[in-house]
């Protein structure tokens, strides 16, 4: 069952019902979770720019849909990011010699 988007509650897995440009209504395929920011995807803990008019409980199951990324690979992007600068001081200090 459907239910109006100002009632969806907070940190729970969430199906939304969306417009698009067409008139046309669409069930996002994904899990979302409503935030005090708006809405995120439950898999990937991205924000979801969408204005959703209705609301209703996922289906799937919690495991098929962990919030963010795990604390190992958060790291390992963090990792990423920070040879990628020095990479790139590197190179902007080699150009200056």
């Amino acid at each position: 069952m459907w239910n109006p988007t100002a009632t969806a509650p907070f940190d729970r897995n969430l199906q939304l019902a969306v417009i698009d440009t067409a008139g046309q209504v669409h069930a996002l395929v994904f899990p979302c979770r409503r935030v005090l920011r708006g809405w995120v995807n439950s898999q990937t803990g991205s924000p979801v720019y969408v204005f959703p008019t209705h609301w209703r409980e996922w289906d799937g199951l919690i495991e098929e849909a962990p919030i963010g990324e795990p604390e190992r690979d958060r790291l390992a992007i963090v990792e990423e990011y920070a040879d990628d600068l020095r990479a790139i001081i590197k190179k902007d200090r080699g150009g200056l010699d």
